[in-house]
């Protein structure tokens, strides 16, 4: 287990990043969720309100050994994650945490917002030494396995310019798994206060070398590592590509599945309480809306009722509600939706859709 700390300025470059192609988002807290553009005016909107902060993003890749892999479900690295960012102090502020699903190497990113709740600034001092020590804590807690090579030197003793070497050499191996050109490979590295320049054959615009700068410090490509000379990056780059265009394959025949699946439907309409739905009332159910209907026959046999209806978000259990689901009442400290209400009494986790300050809306889970 590998984790970096890296502060930035800009919320939309480091979300865009993350909300890749292969991203599974495990969990979100205190954003909006539903895209990635939604994500990043969530994080802008608290970071408003200490503008003098100049780099408020707080990103953190971790990876794991590929001796792990099998022990690594969602679930678990959820755990490792948040335990992770307790044991930093990364607390009451808005985050998401997703997994990357295109390399080998099982790696996930959190995202933070640096300014809390409370507008206060969370403290970044000595998170190089703090970073080494909870990643420690948490490989012996769990049994991960130690890192060799590289991976296992103890940067916090190192001075320049193995420093800056070990940290261009850690950035190119959180960032390479999501890059499939060159400038793919700059721009991700700009965001880690990386230059990148590229060297091109006299007769011909081709690349043929790469060097990285930080700290005012260059090394070669092949100087940071053997296989981060231009010609083993430019192998990444292709492999990169091939496993995109694979899980591109993988989800349109998911997608065609789906469709199929869904014309399937049709021709099987589910009864609710003794009512038969119409196709527009459970295409309307499956989206998340709801509908009223009479007649529904009670459980225990003693009597009919009437009813607004609704779903829960696996779309596999309905529930019933006098008023108008989408009205909104107060329930604990927040005013939410009657539906969401609903669910929480009866147990479920949802994204409930709450009002917010300045007249907006906000979706914490609940």
């Amino acid at each position: 287990m590998i984790a970096k700390n890296i502060k930035g300025k800009s919320f939309k470059g480091c979300v865009q990043y993350v909300m890749n192609e292969t991203a599974e988002l495990l969990e979100a807290e205190g954003v909006w969720a539903d895209n990635a553009k939604e994500m990043i005016r969530s994080f802008a909107m608290q970071r408003s309100g200490r503008k003098e902060i100049k780099r408020p993003v707080g990103h953190i890749p971790i990876s794991f050994a590929p001796e792990d892999s099998h022990r690594l479900t969602c679930n678990f690295m959820l755990q490792l994650a948040k335990e992770y960012m307790e044991e930093m102090g990364i607390k009451n502020t808005q985050y998401i945490i997703v997994r990357h699903h295109n390399t080998d190497n099982d790696h996930l990113h959190i995202v933070y917002n640096r300014i809390d709740n409370n507008l206060k600034l969370i403290s970044v001092n000595h998170d190089y030494k703090r970073n080494i020590k909870v990643c420690k804590k948490l490989k012996d807690k769990y049994n991960l396995t130690y890192g060799k090579g590289k991976s296992n030197v103890k940067r916090e003793k190192l001075d320049n310019p193995d420093r800056a070497k070990y940290y261009i050499y850690d950035a190119i191996k959180s960032v390479l798994p999501n890059c499939k050109t060159p400038t793919d490979l700059r721009f991700a590295l700009q965001e880690l206060n990386i230059e990148v320049e590229y060297k091109h054959k006299r007769t011909i615009r081709e690349i043929e070398g790469v060097s990285f700068r930080y700290d005012n410090i260059s090394f070669k490509g092949s100087q940071v590592d053997r296989k981060f000379s231009f010609g083993n990056l430019q192998k990444e780059f292709d492999k990169n590509i091939e496993l995109l265009e694979e899980r591109t394959q993988e989800q349109k025949e998911k997608q065609l599945s789906k469709v199929e699946q869904q014309a399937e439907d049709k021709l099987k309409l589910p009864v609710i309480g003794g009512v038969e739905l119409t196709s527009e009332q459970w295409h309307t159910l499956k989206e998340g809306g709801f509908v009223y209907l009479e007649n529904i026959r009670k459980k225990d046999g003693s009597g009919l009722f009437s009813s607004y209806v609704f779903l829960n978000e696996e779309r596999n259990k309905a529930f019933f509600s006098k008023k108008n689901p989408d009205v909104f009442v107060k329930f604990g400290r927040y005013e939410m939706c009657i539906r969401d209400k609903i669910l929480i009494e009866n147990g479920y986790v949802t994204k409930a859709k709450v009002k917010w300050y300045g007249g907006e809306f906000a979706y914490p889970y609940l």
